[in-house]
């Protein structure tokens, strides 16, 4: 019985970090804020995907770059949301980092699943993003 309390508990920690999971493009060197699945900028450009997550879960997200040549990853950071006092469990945000090295276009895969689970992801998202 408890181990299903706590399969339930889970199970109800996931769904409801799925529901709040959003996605938002922050431009990192203007400060513009785009939000959807699409995303323009130019050869140079560093840009941030910022995402929902509990790392408390097990659960992280992941990305893979479908062209390098257009779109490289330079760095991923998580940090846990401030509160006052701390909240075992609480969630943060994963934030992603790419800098636009060439003209084109490609795609911006984002994962989000437990690393050792041999499951399909919670959460997918991707991100066509056009460098001119």
């Amino acid at each position: 019985m408890m181990k299903k309390n706590m399969l339930a508990v889970i199970v109800t920690v996931v769904a409801v970090a799925a529901v709040v999971v959003t996605l938002v493009l922050t431009r990192a060197s203007g400060g513009d804020q785009v939000t959807g699945d699409t995303f323009e900028t130019a050869v140079g450009k560093t840009f941030t995907i910022a995402l929902d997550a509990n790392a408390t879960t097990g659960y992280s997200w992941s990305q893979t770059v479908g062209d390098k040549t257009v779109v490289t990853f330079v760095s991923n950071e998580y940090a846990a949301e401030a509160r006052d006092p701390q909240v075992v469990g609480g969630g943060g945000t994963d934030t992603f980092a790419f800098k636009a090295v060439g003209k084109g276009t490609t795609t911006i895969t984002l994962n989000y699943a437990r690393p050792w689970e041999s499951v399909p992801p919670a959460q997918t998202r991707t991100v066509t993003v056009t460098v001119k």
